[in-house]
């Protein structure tokens, strides 16, 4: 997702945390490993909120 700055302020921090999160895990765990959990774990996010903005993350 290209963030375009209309986004509220909570939404873009959260995706930015994704984002960090996976480059982190890309760099010392094998893909097919990296598990939502984890992810959400290092994003200090909830695994619900990554669900939620997953549909956004793929566009």
């Amino acid at each position: 997702m290209n963030l375009n700055g209309t986004e509220d302020l909570r939404v873009q921090k959260t995706i930015t945390a994704i984002y960090q999160a996976f480059e982190e895990l890309i760099l010392t765990t094998n893909y097919e490993k990296i598990t939502v959990a984890e992810l959400a774990r290092r994003a200090q996010i909830n695994k619900k909120t990554f669900y939620v903005m997953a549909g956004s993350l793929l566009r």
